[in-house]
């Protein structure tokens, strides 16, 4: 409005309006009926009564684009905020249904051993690597966990906790060279063992080193837990080999191993507090 009162078109609009009144005066003055005067003034003041229409009308344009911006913003903002909301209701969404999954996911698990006692945890901070070498859990000792317990997500091993507090744990992974896991090949129960390094662990993937010549493991096998330490229980699932490569400096055959979840994804996991045979 202020960029408007200084601009050209006001302060024609302002002379118009001070020559009209000065038309109306003068014609207050002059004698009724057509004279000669009253033709004059009425020809010299009739473009300008035009021009006083047409400003007129575009200031009535200019009101309604005014309140019409003015309405449209509200709307706009309105908008955003709704736009806001739907975003937060469907993370929450998201979040509750992976919690949903991984519940109903460790439910077929705990079907089939009655013995496994879990406490559910939330991921709250991660290593500089990303989260898939170590993370941290909001549960702790006072929640029943202690340092050996079994990280799952589902039916899938995540890894161990190494630390803990009394409202926190610290879990190293599958993709944490420092965590060997005692195993075995579920199409041909080949006893293995997996750990990682630092390549493979940072493309998220871990391996099954040391292969013997008759090993028949395979692309698509499904690697699982043997539960020979009693570190973790039998049955569950490490992941799935992608290849079978060689290792040049130890002259032999290892299996890549993709885990069977994300790891450096997870939010929410289930930590096993108990089984049978644990640390046995």
């Amino acid at each position: 409005m202020k960029a408007f009162l200084k601009s050209a078109a006001f302060r024609v609009l302002a002379m118009v309006v001070v020559l009209l009144a000065l038309g109306s005066m003068l014609a207050g003055f002059m004698p009724s009926g057509a004279t000669p005067a009253n033709t004059v003034i009425s020809a010299a003041f009739s473009p300008l009564q035009s021009l006083a229409s047409t400003v007129a009308k575009k200031l009535d344009a200019f009101a309604l684009s005014f309140r019409s911006s003015a309405v449209l913003a509200e709307e706009n903002a309105k908008l955003a905020e709704e736009n806001a909301k739907l975003k937060e209701d469907l993370v929450g969404y998201a979040q509750a249904k992976e919690k949903i999954d991984l519940y109903e996911a460790f439910y077929e698990l705990k079907k089939q051993h009655e013995d496994y006692q879990p406490v559910p945890a939330a991921v709250v901070g991660r290593a500089p690597d990303g989260g898939y070498g170590v993370f941290t859990l909001n549960r702790g000792t006072a929640q029943g966990i202690k340092v050996g317990c079994p990280v799952v997500y589902g039916q899938n091993l995540v890894g161990k906790v190494s630390a803990c507090t009394a409202n926190s744990s610290t879990v190293i992974t599958l993709l944490n060279p420092e965590l060997n896991v005692g195993a075995y090949a579920l199409n041909s129960s080949e006893a293995l063992f997996t750990t990682t390094d630092n390549e493979l662990a940072a493309e998220g993937l871990c391996k099954a080193p040391g292969l013997t010549a008759n090993s028949t493991l395979a692309a698509n096998s499904t690697i699982c837990t043997s539960g020979v330490t009693g570190m973790f229980p039998r049955g569950l699932i490490i992941g799935t080999v992608t290849e079978i490569a060689n290792d040049p400096v130890n002259i032999s055959t290892y299996a890549v191993i993709a885990p069977g979840t994300i790891i450096s994804q997870v939010r929410d996991v289930l930590v096993i507090t108990a089984f049978d045979g644990m640390n046995e």
